[in-house]
């Protein structure tokens, strides 16, 4: 059996699943760029091995310099094939390769990624990088009417299926004020000139399109102006080069940040969780936050993964809070079934969010992730209309909200 077969169903599973396949999407998180950054990439098998993949093989003991060949298309590609085989054993059975497995099944008709396949993979994947690309994977095969995608720019070649959410940059050295934070277009020697270019930023990118704006979770401290100003200060005139992790510029920009997009109407997306060094992306650093601003709505990626309960909480306590399964279901399908079926009991149908594809230059692994979002979607109210709890048309209600209407509601998409 290949993981890229679904785990046997219950008859209603299925019958929900198959129901649920048929439902228009928003896809609530990509990293995706114009197609045409695509379209110029050198692609084979190993195209499906780039992202959240990569990690995974390091963990299983791959070196970055193995890595690196393996991506390198100098190399011939039975040679890169060799030094990937015995890793590929070790991760195929996780989630993040499955979804790498799924969308060869789907896009390039391999029942498995293997030696006997991977030639013939890398053949298709080819031809298949062609223009209307996105249209066909996002559009056609996932029935995704908009992708919202991080980034800092909202040229992404096709505004009504890619909204921006504009990733805030960086507040720690004179560099990140004067040439990174906020594309300034007038020069930086006031703390008032970096909040001005912000605000012309956030004007200039709503008009085009962009529907929110990204920042991460952090132990940010209370805003202070006096403090901030000190601080841009001691960068302007070079007694320090780089501000510490405890960062007041950095903090009251950030809150001034929120304070103006929500004005603006935008969402605050906020990264949380998994990555790196995750003790620092404790959801729960967002309270002060939300709290100060109760007018803004935030959008918390990742369920807070590991910290599902604590995220769970943020959207239990706080009205001006919603929670996103991007990412989630390819971090761990029983992870992501089991937050969904404690969601129910916890909070309203409109506050969760239930798929994100999360991925940039392999785009066919949007469809893989989602197959695997409405699996977990089906099973999880599967059992809640097997239980008696609600009626299989009450289910389908749900899973419309969760995969389209909360999206449309929370980012304003109607009409876009």
């Amino acid at each position: 059996m290949s993981a890229s077969e679904p785990a046997r169903m219950s008859e209603r599973a299925q019958a929900l699943y198959e129901a649920i396949a048929e439902m228009e999407v928003i896809d609530c998180h990509e990293h995706l760029g114009p197609e045409q950054g695509r379209l110029d990439a050198k692609v084979d098998v190993f195209t499906l091995f780039q992202h959240y993949t990569g990690a995974d093989l390091r963990l299983a003991g791959m070196s970055e310099a193995q890595h690196n060949s393996v991506l390198n298309r100098d190399i011939p590609l039975e040679r890169r094939w060799d030094m990937f085989e015995p890793f590929w054993e070790r991760i195929r059975w996780d989630s993040y390769a499955r979804a790498a497995l799924i969308a060869a099944k789907r896009f390039f008709g391999a029942e498995d990624i293997s030696r006997d396949t991977y030639v013939d993979i890398s053949e298709k994947i080819q031809a298949h990088n062609t223009p209307g690309l996105y249209e066909r994977v996002l559009g056609e095969a996932c029935n995704i009417r908009k992708a919202l995608c991080c980034g800092h720019t909202t040229q992404l070649g096709n505004p009504r299926l890619l909204p921006l959410i504009y990733v805030l940059k960086g507040f720690d050295t004179w560099g990140d004020l004067t040439r990174m934070a906020f594309n300034p277009a007038e020069p930086v020697r006031t703390l008032d000139d970096v909040l001005d270019n912000m605000r012309v930023e956030l004007k200039r990118i709503k008009a085009d399109g962009a529907v929110g704006i990204k920042m991460i979770s952090s132990p940010y401290g209370p805003p202070s102006r006096e403090e901030a100003a000190s601080a841009f200060a001691r960068l302007r005139d070079g007694t320090e080069q780089s501000l510490p992790e405890v960062n007041p510029l950095r903090d009251y920009i950030t809150d001034e940040t929120i304070r103006f997009a929500a004005e603006q109407d935008m969402v605050i997306a906020v990264h949380t969780g998994y990555w790196g060094d995750f003790r620092q992306l404790d959801p729960l650093h967002m309270i002060p936050l939300i709290q100060r601003h109760p007018s803004a709505r935030f959008d918390i990626y990742h369920l807070g993964y590991p910290w599902v309960r604590e995220a769970l909480m943020l959207g239990k306590g706080f009205p001006n809070v919603w929670l996103n399964l991007c990412w989630t279901h390819i971090i761990s399908q029983r992870f992501a079934m089991a937050a969904l079926a404690e969601a129910i009991d916890l909070l309203p149908t409109n506050k969760l969010l239930a798929f994100g594809g999360d991925y940039h230059l392999p785009v066919e692994k949007v469809y893989g992730h989602l197959v695997m979002a409405r699996e977990d979607v089906a099973r999880v109210l599967a059992e809640r209309v097997e239980e008696g709890q609600m009626t299989e048309s009450q289910a389908l209600g749900i899973a419309r909200q969760w995969f389209f209407d909360n999206a449309v509601e929370l980012y304003r998409l109607k009409g876009l």
